[in-house]
């Protein structure tokens, strides 16, 4: 039994071929065998009915006996004549004068129409169906006398039993070549497809052992033709996939250690949800409960969390936020996980132990809180010390004077200082309280461009106000915390801008908030510096330490929080920068606009 599923196919179709063609071999012989034998019969009565011809026309005449003629005939079925046919003669009215078949075929055929066309001067010839004994090959030729003068019709007529009976035995001699041929024809069909099948069943091995991730075994490449070539391709193919898994596989576990080795928590799921990898710091995060029944709240048990991995998944929509565990603060930030196509293949998640630096916010805020406290008292005495000084305690002028700058100077600097202090954290504190009120912004940006135009003018700045701002409807906030935004703002552009540039108050009413803009064409501010600008205490040029507290913007962010708006900036670096807050409409401002 044939097991391989190829050589059973190519067998089975070789098999239908050669039964198709042998079949239709043999119907053709049967079919054209039988025009063969009349086209031969026929080139054979041809010349012996014009032959003989001569000899019926002197018997007509009268000049030969009709036992001489019928000697030359045949007269029976087992007759063999020197003719070997039947003979017929007519008259010239178509009487039949002579017929040598004593069966009376001729009747059978029926050729007075063909005994017409011969004593009109053609030769016929037709084959015509006898039933039992099969076809019969029937040659007429006129007869002619002297003068041409036409005596009758000679009529020549064989039936076909030597034509049948050879065709017959060609037809069995064909149907037994068959069969020889047929056997033969498999055999060496087996030999060759068995040379063809088994490098290739060689090779199918090979790929299942590479599919196995097994490569230590080679397909033969040294089969002449494209058998040799398929084998050296996949051997190529196992070369390169062995090398790519192995750097894959490397690459895989230099990342598991990374990973293992991250301080952070790392979890990840499929885009089925489940949990594909974690790491051993997850563990020190999450206190594991094997007694769930759900495997991922085994891990993390925090229903919370697990819906961020999921809304990740659906929705590609990446989450940070913070909890707190066990007593510990943790920062948790989620993203979708996306392949070369593009679509979600699963997400990741980061945990990271933030409880230090929560502890350090908070001691940071009091810290700030007792420091201006402290500094209330030495910044009272030295302020209280400026007006003896002006009483003229000090004798010499010009010292006296640049004592009173230094002193006032550092004196302002540090009551600024610790006014901000004090702001801030009254403001994260929430212990200040904001009341909102209609205001009309035109007039507070006419108070502080006029306040800042001198000082401007003092750093070898233009100060310009670009909008038009009695266009702007009533707004409805606190304007001292506005008026105080707008002189952190200012204050900002003016330090950082160079002699010879400019700042700018814009402004923006088309929206469902007040939009107002200061804009600088100083040194602007990185990327790297974008996020962190509204920190506390944070510089972007720390060398310039002495241009300001760091604490305005922070100040300002959170004036604006309190409140219900926002600010954001807009800076490249060489630029300039443009910081944009918003101030909602009062109600009878937002109907106008609407």
């Amino acid at each position: 039994m044939i097991r391989s599923a190829l050589m059973r196919r190519v067998y089975i179709f070789v098999l239908v071929a050669l039964i198709v063609s042998c079949i239709c071999t043999w119907l053709l012989f049967l079919y054209l065998s039988s025009s063969v034998f009349v086209n031969m019969r026929i080139r054979e009565l041809m010349p012996r009915a014009e032959s003989l011809a001569g000899i019926v026309e002197r018997y007509i005449s009268g000049q030969y006996e009709e036992e001489a003629l019928l000697s030359l005939v045949d007269e029976t079925e087992t007759d063999s004549s020197i003719i070997n046919a039947y003979l017929a003669v007519t008259d010239a009215s178509g009487e039949i004068l002579l017929i040598s078949d004593k069966n009376n075929l001729l009747n059978l055929t029926g050729p007075n129409k063909q005994i017409e066309s011969i004593l009109s001067g053609k030769n016929v010839v037709y084959v015509a169906n006898s039933g039992p004994y099969g076809d019969i090959v029937t040659l007429g030729v006129p007869v002619y006398g002297d003068n041409q003068h036409l005596l009758g019709a000679l009529i020549l007529y064989v039936p076909q039993y030597e034509a049948l009976a050879a065709r017959g035995a060609l037809a069995g001699s064909l149907a037994i070549s068959m069969l020889i041929v047929v056997p033969a024809v498999f055999l060496l069909m087996y030999g060759f497809l068995y040379r063809v099948i088994r490098p290739l069943k060689q090779m199918r091995d090979v790929a299942l052992r590479m599919a196995d991730g097994r490569f230590d075994r080679l397909a033969n490449e040294e089969i002449p033709g494209e058998i040799g070539q398929l084998g050296s391709s996949l051997n190529r193919l196992s070369k390169t996939l062995k090398h790519t898994i192995s750097a894959l596989t490397f690459e895989r576990n230099r990342l598991v250690q990374i990973l293992n080795g991250l301080s952070e928590g790392i979890a990840a799921v499929d885009r089925l949800g489940n949990i594909t990898h974690i790491n051993p710091a997850l563990d020190n995060l999450f206190r594991r409960n094997d007694c769930l029944s759900d495997p991922r709240l085994r891990i993390i048990n925090r229903p919370d969390i697990w819906e961020a991995f999921d809304n990740a998944v659906q929705s590609g929509a990446q989450s940070d936020f913070s909890i707190q565990e066990d007593g510990i603060d943790i920062f948790c930030a989620i993203s979708p996980v996306h392949d070369d196509a593009g679509s979600i293949q699963g997400a990741v998640g980061l945990f990271r132990n933030i409880s230090k630096e929560v502890q350090l916010e908070k001691t940071r805020r009091e810290y700030v809180a007792n420091v201006s406290h402290e500094m209330r008292t030495p910044l009272t005495a030295v302020r209280g010390l400026i007006e003896p000084l002006r009483d003229g305690m000090v004798t010499n002028e010009e010292t006296r004077k640049r004592y009173y700058d230094i002193i006032l100077r550092e004196v302002l600097r540090l009551s600024r200082l610790i006014n901000d202090l004090l702001e801030l954290s009254r403001l994260q504190s929430g212990t200040v309280s904001i009341h909102p009120e209609e205001f009309l912004l035109s007039d507070l940006i006419e108070d502080v461009a006029e306040r800042y135009g001198a000082i401007s003018c003092e750093h070898r700045l233009t100060l310009t106000v670009d909008t038009d701002f009695t266009k702007c409807p009533p707004l409805y906030s606190n304007p001292d915390r506005i008026e105080q935004l707008m002189v952190i703002l200012l204050d900002n552009a003016i330090k950082y801008t160079p002699e010879g540039g400019g700042v700018s108050i814009s402004g923006d009413f088309s929206g469902e908030r007040a939009v107002v803009s200061v804009r600088d064409t100083g040194q602007g501010i990185s990327s790297d510096h974008l996020q962190h600008i509204f920190e506390r205490f944070y510089k972007v040029d720390k060398s310039h330490s002495g241009l300001g507290s760091g604490l305005g913007l922070s100040i300002a962010k959170e004036v604006l929080t309190r409140m219900g708006e926002r600010i954001w900036v807009e800076s490249k670096e060489d630029e300039g920068s443009v910081f944009s807050f918003t101030i909602r409409f009062a109600r009878e401002g937002a109907l106008m606009i609407e």
